[in-house]
């Protein structure tokens, strides 16, 4: 965990201007816009956490706190109560959550790492830092307001946690799960470490007939199938993972390998001769140049696009490299 995030925390509160009684905040790029607001179910991994002490968080000697000082004991008591709770770090992982406003996006937040307060009643630290856990997320404090967590560096609030497991662990996800259970599975594993390719592609093949392979599973089949030069047996693994990241229901853990399957396919396409099929997955990398920079460099080199070198849709993919690139 790193030591910025205890500075956040003790610093976490910022932007409050008090008028009397009502409480109003600067905007900030913390809060969301009032028409736009998340909720739903989500799975993070906790990096950090800071257990809050409203009393030190709070100091009423300074002025901006002063209206917490100028309340009766049991007034200052009640407000201060209602932030004793965990200050998280989390990442993430898994989103059904939904942002509504003018535009609905479901996976909200996903891949994201953001900082988040939960209630403390039933929760320490101890039992979440370092773990996988399921719960609701709301967002707030969009448009102001002393309801907890609005003092706080964030909008955010996770409720009714449930540890799942650890944050290496894959839990959570049953399609892992049944990876990790499957016979078949490890021996593809094993297999693919050693670069035995064909023996690999063997066993994950059997694992996919049973049910029992994950993103990683579908990866490595279609990576096997590519080593031994039979792309046309790759591409229905690929496109499962190519499929499943556009319908954005792959795990924030998992997309660098589903990224890589992505681009994979894409080769294939073109070792099948299918520019039309290859060329649309190398346009989508040009909607985000810089985060793809890597991909489009490599689909200017990469001998398996030599098959596609004279069609059109690559001859225009590649002038469209070029001025994003320069």
């Amino acid at each position: 965990m790193d030591a910025s995030f205890f500075r956040r925390g003790n610093q976490a509160i910022r932007g409050a201007v008090f008028t009397g009684a009502f409480l109003y905040m600067i905007p900030s790029s913390a809060y969301a816009e009032c028409m736009s607001l998340v909720s739903g179910p989500v799975i993070v991994d906790v990096a950090g956490c800071k257990m809050l002490e409203p009393e030190k968080v709070f100091d009423a000697s300074k002025s901006k706190y002063k209206f917490i000082g100028d309340l009766d004991a049991a007034g200052r008591k009640d407000f201060l109560d209602t932030y004793r709770g965990l200050f998280v770090k989390v990442k993430v992982v898994k989103s059904k959550a939904v942002q509504k406003g003018l535009n609905v996006e479901e996976g909200a937040l996903n891949g994201q790492t953001l900082y988040m307060y939960m209630a403390s009643s039933q929760n320490q630290c101890s039992a979440m830092l370092g773990k996988r856990i399921s719960a609701q997320v709301n967002e707030r404090c969009c448009d102001g307001g002393g309801d907890v967590p609005c003092l706080l560096d964030t909008g955010f609030v996770l409720k009714d946690p449930k540890v799942l497991g650890s944050t290496s662990s894959g839990a959570g996800d049953e399609s892992r799960q049944r990876a990790l259970r499957s016979a078949s599975y490890k021996t593809g594993i094993a297999a693919f470490r050693a670069k035995k390719y064909k023996d690999a592609a063997a066993a994950f093949s059997k694992a996919k007939a049973a049910g029992e392979l994950d993103v990683k599973g579908h990866y490595s089949l279609g990576f096997s199938y590519r080593e031994m030069d039979q792309c046309g047996d790759a591409i229905p693994p690929l496109k499962y993972i190519h499929d499943a990241s556009l319908k954005k229901d792959i795990w924030a853990d998992e997309e660098d390998i589903a990224r890589k399957g992505t681009f994979l396919l894409a080769r294939c396409y073109s070792k099948i001769n299918d520019p039309g099929a290859s060329v649309m997955i190398l346009n989508s990398y040009l909607l985000e140049p810089q985060k793809y920079k890597s991909e489009l460099k490599q689909a200017l080199s990469n001998k398996d696009f030599g098959w596609i070198h004279t069609s059109k849709e690559y001859r225009d993919f590649k002038k469209e490299v070029g001025k994003k690139l320069n």
